[in-house]
C-alpha cells in the first residue's frame, strides 16, 4: 500500500482575522481520505473543509461545517463519500477571532492506496 501527502496549507503564518483559503488538493478515488490539521498558532482557528467539481475555490460548497481548532493543537478528520458526499477537489479555510502574533498552520491530506506498490 502507497501513503501519499498533499500539502494544502505547509508553514503557513496568519497575523490578521481575514478568512484564509489553502491551496486546493485532490481527492483522487472514491475511497476514505484524512486531512490532518496541525495548529502552531498563539490563537484557535475556525476551519471549513471545502469541495469543489473544478480545481478551484470559486463556486465551492461545504463538505464539514465549522470547529475549532485550539491553539498549539492537531487535529484530523476522516472523509468518505458516504459521510461527506465526493468531490473530486478539496481545500480548507482557517480564520482567527483574534489576529495571533506567532506560529503557523500545516494541513496535509492523507491517502492509501492499496493495491500498490
Amino acid at each position: 500500500m502507497t501513503v501519499s501527502y498533499q500539502h494544502l496549507f505547509l508553514g503557513y503564518e496568519i497575523r490578521d482575522i481575514a478568512t484564509h483559503e489553502s491551496g486546493v488538493g485532490e481527492w483522487p478515488h472514491l475511497s476514505a481520505i484524512t486531512i490532518y490539521i496541525e495548529n502552531g498558532h498563539n490563537q484557535d482557528l475556525t476551519i471549513t473543509i471545502r469541495g469543489n467539481k473544478e480545481k478551484t475555490t470559486m463556486g465551492s460548497v461545504e463538505l464539514v461545517s465549522a470547529f475549532t481548532v485550539a491553539a498549539g493543537a492537531a487535529v484530523s478528520y476522516t472523509l468518505t463519500p458516504e459521510t461527506t458526499g465526493w468531490l473530486p477537489y478539496i481545500y480548507v479555510t482557517a480564520k482567527a477571532a483574534t489576529a495571533p502574533t506567532t506560529g503557523e498552520i500545516n494541513v496535509t491530506i492523507i491517502t492509501i492506496e492499496e493495491g500498490t506498490a
